[in-house]
């Protein structure tokens, strides 16, 4: 059960991080306009995006871990 839990922190902070860079890298290659901060909002959508991708998938890959 502490697996899971370590899974689903790190899991959801390292879905983060990578939403984070692929916002940040598809805004500079989309050319996303800077105005009233909506390049900002992009990059948040991503970032959650990564998060919730990684909440799901960290609990999943460390339970499976465990069980080898």
């Amino acid at each position: 059960m502490a697996l899971a839990f370590l899974g689903l922190v790190l899991g959801g902070g390292l879905g983060g991080g990578i939403g984070l860079l692929a916002g940040l890298l598809y805004t500079e290659l989309a050319g996303t306009s800077g105005f009233e901060g909506y390049s900002g909002y992009v990059v948040v959508v991503w970032m959650l995006g990564g998060i919730l991708v990684g909440l799901i998938a960290g609990p999943v890959v460390a339970l499976k871990w465990s069980r080898r």
